[in-house]
């Protein structure tokens, strides 16, 4: 019984040409690759002379390749950075204004590039993020 089991098997997959290793080369797709230029070789000039006239050989460039373009272009003004604070309890723009630039005196600078974000200059709401101006 088994015997014929196996014969079964074997005649079926035999008669399935999907199923056989040649279908599934044939299956494949070609891969295309990139065809190369045909410029023909740059000659090379060497030093020594022609032995007829004693003058090095004349080369000449039969085809020019296109470089890419590599200049270099400046910027009119400078990237500004900005620094960036998380308002902690208890912090005031005062304190704000000591930390980043030495004088408690300049909170107003820190207000007024933040009005969107703070609405009273006296009540900072903690985990604010607010921006540091230069």
């Amino acid at each position: 019984m088994g015997l014929a089991l196996v014969i079964t098997a074997v005649l079926w997959l035999a008669t399935r040409p999907s199923l056989s290793p040649q279908s599934e080369i044939a299956d494949v797709p070609d891969i295309v690759l990139p065809q190369e230029s045909a410029a023909p070789p740059v000659p090379v000039a060497t030093n020594e002379p022609n032995s007829e006239n004693n003058q090095l050989p004349e080369v000449t460039v039969a085809q020019t390749t296109e470089l890419p373009d590599l200049t270099q272009y400046e910027q009119a003004e400078k990237i500004k950075t900005q620094k960036f604070h998380i308002v902690q309890r208890g912090e005031t723009l005062s304190k704000i204004s000591f930390q980043y630039y030495g004088s408690a005196g300049k909170w107003r600078k820190i207000l007024e590039a933040n009005r969107q974000t703070i609405k009273d200059a006296d009540k900072l709401t903690p985990g604010t993020k607010i921006i540091i101006p230069d």
